[in-house]
């Protein structure tokens, strides 16, 4: 006796037909905003819970370990002005006798790739650090915002980035 096949019609929910794999488009979005939250001091809990990221703890510290992002954290936090104290700590050691906290070389190397960069490229970095900055401060008022102001206020926070992205695309 042959089994019987019934054909079952769902009609899905777009909530439903969201949850599971996300796309890489919206993957990588959600990986680069989290980076960004984690190098500035958040908690991978605390970022797990925003609106705008919205993934597991489990999934964050494996981007963690696979994206190396306690390297980037460091590198996020080098600046020209940081460059210039790690010289003048060196110079300080030197004057007072002591071993110098880095090797001349590595403090070169930094000094270099920075001067390296023409003058676009420079206006384009500090144009996206201060971006970034402001979407950063724009995220906390959103994780703060109450229901429909939040929605508001992420909705704008998605038109704001991708006027910055189009600004920053004339620069580079």
């Amino acid at each position: 006796m042959a089994k019987k096949v019934v054909e079952v019609q769902t009609c899905d929910t777009e909530e439903v037909k969201t949850q599971g794999r996300m796309r890489n488009a919206e993957r990588d979005k959600k990986q680069k905003d989290a980076l960004g939250l984690y190098v500035r001091g958040y908690s991978l809990q605390s970022i797990s819970e925003m609106e705008t990221i919205k993934v597991g703890v489990k999934t964050l510290n494996e981007w963690k370990k696979k994206y190396n992002w306690e390297e980037e954290k460091q590198l996020q936090n080098i600046s020209p002005n940081e460059i210039k104290a790690m010289i003048r700590s060196n110079i300080a050691a030197i004057k007072s006798g002591k071993q110098m906290p880095y090797r001349p070389d590595d403090i070169s190397k930094l000094a270099s790739a920075w001067d390296k960069m023409d003058d676009a490229k420079k206006k384009a970095v500090y144009s996206m650090e201060t971006f970034d900055n402001f979407i950063d401060w724009f995220q906390d008022i959103v994780a703060k915002s109450k229901l429909q102001k939040r929605e508001k206020n992420l909705q704008l926070l998605k038109e704001i980035r991708l006027l910055q992205e189009s600004y920053i695309e004339t620069l580079i």
